[in-house]
């Protein structure tokens, strides 16, 4: 598969730049060149855009495929058998595309469902964004979401539960160092501390002995603390992040996926689970002043919607990338939340319009630099070099 795509404005490199007058040259994948409009290679099909806007296509760090987005996704869970979950899971591999969000990171899924999916995406049997998933969560027994946990208690058991996901081919660690909102009606709190340090220890070890990056679920600060000293990759929600962890964080380069769209989805909306909208009402505020505080701090933040979870569609990435840019006014580094950014903390070649990256991108009628609400102006969409869109696929 070889072709160039021309007549577009390139939103270039780790910037992000618009650039004028320059083709992008796609072969196996990959993006092959960047050359000049003038110098279009001979035998090599070309796709005309129209004038518009070529970007790298959406990544979305925090997603749970197999929920509906319902005010109770895990009811809506519980009435369903395996295949029906599972059917779930891959058509909402579908909205993704539709939307532009072309990577996605699954962490939760019940019985490994997104292991399977990520898995039938590669072999060509279903369509959908890039997936890395984790499957199940390794948490303490008792501990935050236990309808995909895998339980572990103690250094022993948090060792062979890293090593059981890894076999089942996960490519991302996911862990519940704290409690959380929503996931279990009593017995938890945001505040607790779940998974200790030392089993954090050696999960982390583990992981990233083979190459495998983790997540934490982390919410209170002693969670976090945990987390970050235990060497996690990224901390996911963070609400109670102060000076110190901020500053431990950029010591350790520890990335920080903020989820602030679905904690603001289930404080106000009528229907949610009682429980989970109370103490979602009591740490909303904390939330965004630790957004506001540390978003131009040395961290690394990455865009990451919940998508499934309570009141939260599969297009909620869109709704993440407006609702920071309602506290940081900077649509160029909101954006980089959700590509160059995420790209990074992936440690993979994808979020970037550069030579040698993969070829995931959306075409845009308009610019959304100008106006992040662009992003729904979209044309066409590749992933691994495959366009669909208003225009023939290839």
């Amino acid at each position: 598969m070889e072709y160039v795509i021309s007549n577009v404005q390139l939103l270039y490199g780790e910037e992000l730049e618009c650039k004028k007058g320059l083709a992008l040259w796609i072969k196996d994948e990959m993006i092959k060149d960047i050359i000049p409009e003038s110098k279009l290679p001979a035998n090599v099909k070309v796709i005309d855009g129209n004038g518009g806007y070529l970007a790298p296509g959406l990544i979305d760090l925090h997603i749970h495929m197999m929920w509906d987005g319902s005010l109770n996704p895990v009811h809506t869970s519980e009435t369903e058998g395996y295949e029906q979950m599972l059917l779930r899971a891959v058509s909402n591999c579908q909205t993704y595309l539709q939307h532009g969000i072309t990577t996605v990171r699954d962490i939760g899924s019940v019985d490994d469902i997104a292991l399977h999916v990520a898995k039938g995406i590669k072999k060509g049997l279903i369509s959908g964004p890039d997936v890395i998933a984790s499957g199940k969560t390794l948490t303490m027994t008792g501990g935050h979401d236990p309808f995909w946990a895998r339980y572990v208690d103690g250094k022993d058991e948090a060792l062979k539960g890293v090593r059981e996901q890894i076999y089942k081919g996960a490519e991302v660690i996911k862990v519940s160092s704290t409690g959380g909102v929503y996931g279990r009606i009593e017995g938890e709190q945001v505040g607790h501390a779940e998974l200790s340090l030392e089993e954090q220890e050696v999960i982390c070890k583990e992981a990233h002995r083979f190459g495998i990056k983790v997540a934490s679920h982390a919410i209170g600060r002693d969670g976090i603390l945990n987390s970050i000293r235990a060497g996690v990759d990224t901390i996911e929600h963070g609400h109670f992040l102060d000076d110190e962890l901020a500053a431990l964080m950029e010591e350790r380069n520890t990335a920080w996926i903020p989820t602030l769209f679905v904690y603001k989805q289930i404080a106000t909306q009528e229907g949610i689970p009682s429980y989970a909208r109370k103490k979602a009402e009591e740490i909303v505020s904390i939330h965004r002043n630790a957004f506001e505080s540390y978003f131009n701090q040395n961290i690394l933040i990455g865009a990451g919607s919940d998508a499934g979870s309570p009141c939260t569609s599969h297009r909620a990435l869109l709704d993440e990338l407006y609702t920071m840019y309602e506290m940081i006014p900077d649509a160029k580094e909101v954006l980089k939340t959700a590509t160059v950014n995420a790209g990074i903390i992936l440690g993979r070649d994808v979020g970037q319009i550069k030579e040698g990256y993969r070829a995931n991108l959306i075409l845009l009628k308009e610019n959304p630099l100008e106006c992040l609400s662009n992003l729904e102006s979209i044309e066409m969409v590749a992933v691994r070099g495959e366009f669909s869109g208003k225009f023939l696929p290839l």
